[in-house]
């Protein structure tokens, strides 16, 4: 039976409509996968990477409330050169696909050597969201941190007080009130500064020991 007229174009609409939406959410599911594999090789100048986000998008942390935070496209970024020093592994596992607003929303993980180094080997999780603008490039992101991390802060607490008494000009340059400075030089300061303190923290041990 051929079927004529407003219901063959309704169905040939729908039909297309349909396929339309699975090729979108096929390409999104894709410039994600590759994005987070150039991310883990450091491969900040592939196009997989450099050209996921717009080259000036927005970021959130927590809710989005306000006009965000905006971050501006640099494959030598401070953070992309700790992410290279430190070892970094990213995640990111889709929970959810909203295709009229082009909102993507995953579970987040990131686990680095320094995460390992001060106790926190499961490193830092969130459920991050991505809205995408109609060429599917991200245009803002959302990082709601799961309250279950473990504070970074308080876990080298130790170490930093340790440093203020034993090298006070190191720690005042890769340590600014209570923030990280990321880049390659200050991640050798800090690998440097974990070892000096391991070092003096088992010289330590033994000295009470032998008491």
């Amino acid at each position: 039976m051929k079927i004529q007229g407003p219901l063959f174009l309704l169905l040939l609409a729908l039909g297309l409509f349909c396929c339309s939406e699975k090729q979108t959410q096929k390409t999104l599911e894709e410039k994600i996968e590759a994005y987070f594999t150039s991310w883990n090789q450091y491969d900040f100048e592939n196009p997989a990477f450099s050209e996921f986000k717009l080259d000036t998008s927005l970021i959130w942390h927590g809710t989005k409330k306000g006009k965000g935070i905006r971050s501006v496209f640099n494959p030598n970024s401070g953070w992309k050169q700790w992410d290279r020093s430190w070892n970094g592994t990213y995640t990111f596992k889709i929970q959810e696909m909203d295709l009229d607003s082009l909102k993507v929303t995953g579970a987040f993980t990131e686990i680095t050597d320094f995460h390992k180094q001060i106790g926190m080997p499961e490193g830092l999780s969130a459920t991050v969201s991505f809205w995408f603008n109609d060429d599917l490039k991200v245009k803002e992101t959302l990082y709601a941190w799961d309250p279950n991390n473990k504070s970074m802060h308080e876990l080298i607490k130790p170490m930093v007080a340790w440093a203020k008494v034993n090298d006070s000009l190191l720690i005042e340059n890769i340590y600014l009130k209570d923030g990280f400075v990321p880049n390659f030089k200050n991640a050798r300061a800090w690998k440097k500064l974990m070892n000096d303190y391991q070092l003096a923290t088992e010289t330590s041990h033994k000295e009470h020991e032998k008491k």
